[in-house]
């Protein structure tokens, strides 16, 4: 009996790595989908109440205005915080850009609207921020 153990075992890995080689995946792009953006930030600290003010007050109407369709929530639980996510307008195309024409748009558009006062709300977020992500997600929207 002790015998027929290795003997089973050897014969179903020959099977598994037969079956597995016939089987080989082939190149494939995704289909029906949606490229989306999620974003989160953390604020900690003596100036975490302030950089959630400039957050909600400031950069979320600019958010609104330049990046359509784009929804941020206010963390409640665990460190203060914001999630946003929205949609990639250019799909994966927008990740080749190290400075995007999104960026350029939001940051003059912040800019415009806050003047020299941007630069020390930037300063506040940034003396706040604990913890920031990026993740591209995507969301099917139909068969695959």
């Amino acid at each position: 009996m002790r015998r027929l153990i290795p003997i089973f075992v050897a014969l179903v890995l020959i099977v598994l790595v037969r079956t597995s080689a016939q089987e080989m995946p082939t190149a494939q792009k995704w289909e029906n989908v949606e490229w989306y953006v999620v974003m989160s930030w953390q604020f900690t600290g003596e100036e975490a109440d302030s950089a959630a003010t400039i957050f909600w007050d400031h950069l979320n109407p600019v958010i609104a205005e330049v990046l359509p369709g784009t929804v941020c929530l206010r963390v409640m639980t665990g460190e203060m915080g914001v999630t946003c996510f929205g949609p990639m307008e250019g799909g994966l195309e927008d990740m080749t850009w190290e400075v995007s024409p999104g960026d350029l748009r939001f940051t003059s558009v912040f800019f415009e609207r806050e003047g020299e006062a941007a630069e020390d709300m930037f300063r506040t977020l940034g003396r706040a921020m604990t913890g920031w992500t990026y993740n591209v997600a995507l969301k099917h929207t139909g068969g695959m």
